[in-house]
């Protein structure tokens, strides 16, 4: 398991990215905010996150798994599909946006409701790995998504092939992604279509309470930050919605005058 956070890489650190000093204060963080999740006067809080990566990777598969649904002969996401689910002390709303190439453009119409994204690529699939990595790229980059927790589950460990965390890490550039977009981001190994991981219960839910204590942690500002971009993202769509009424109402004024000059009508 690596957790990265914003501080600059330690060439001791063989690639975690950390410095001891740090990862003693995220742990310590961490740890405290898995306790407030037991804690009976907890207010309930709604998060919203994002399940992203390329087609075939196991989103969906992971989504299912979560719901505790069959996690056999899953279809191919077309578009999106949202799950409502409820997790410790939280409400969790999960957006799993398709991975094909076509509907990747989408992604960015849902970065700004997001309190966090999880990222899941096919680690047996070395031949897409590089596709993997320019998505994560945009992803990270952008500016809605920077500076948000991310969580990188490297799928399909029953596969003999699969990559192993540190190759991921390096075939993705996330050390230089983390550390560029200031994201705190964790990668873990896991494997969508098993029941039960190693702690008795789902391994994508074991995986998930990291992202959803990272988020605790940091709710009130990481909320109020998804308030201000929504609002922000709906003035701009309105803005282009009227941009785009009165390209047409222009286009159809000059169809009216080209007809009338040419002594016919409207069209």
């Amino acid at each position: 398991m690596y957790i990265y956070t914003t501080l600059k890489p330690s060439r001791k650190s063989h690639g975690t990215g950390l410095k001891k000093a740090a990862v003693n204060r995220n742990m310590c963080s961490l740890m405290s905010n898995y306790c407030c999740l037991l804690c009976p006067c907890q207010v309930r809080k709604k998060m919203t996150i994002l399940i992203l990566g390329l087609d075939n990777a196991g989103k969906t598969t992971l989504v299912k798994g979560l719901q505790k649904e069959s996690t056999c002969d899953i279809a191919p996401t077309v578009g999106f599909s949202r799950a409502d689910l409820h997790i410790d002390r939280f409400d969790v709303t999960m957006f799993d946006l398709g991975g094909s190439p076509n509907i990747r453009a989408i992604w960015q119409n849902y970065y700004a409701d997001a309190h966090g994204a999880v990222f899941v690529v096919d680690s047996s699939d070395q031949s897409r790995i590089a596709e993997a990595r320019d998505a994560v790229t945009g992803i990270l980059m952008h500016p809605q998504i920077a500076g948000k927790p991310v969580l990188v589950l490297a799928n399909k460990q029953d596969n003999e092939r699969a990559l192993c965390e540190a190759d991921i890490i390096e075939h993705l550039s996330l050390e230089q992604l983390v550390n560029k977009n200031k994201c705190l981001c964790k990668i873990e190994k896991c494997s969508a279509v098993q029941v039960k991981g190693p702690k008795g219960e789902y391994c994508g839910l074991t995986s998930l309470r990291w992202l959803l204590a990272t988020i605790n942690g940091d709710h009130a500002k990481l909320h109020q930050r998804v308030l201000q971009d929504s609002a922000e993202q709906k003035q701009h769509q309105e803005a282009e919605r009227k941009e785009r009424y009165e390209r047409v109402r222009l286009a159809r004024l000059q169809r009216c005058k080209v007809g009338r000059a040419k002594g016919g009508g409207v069209y």
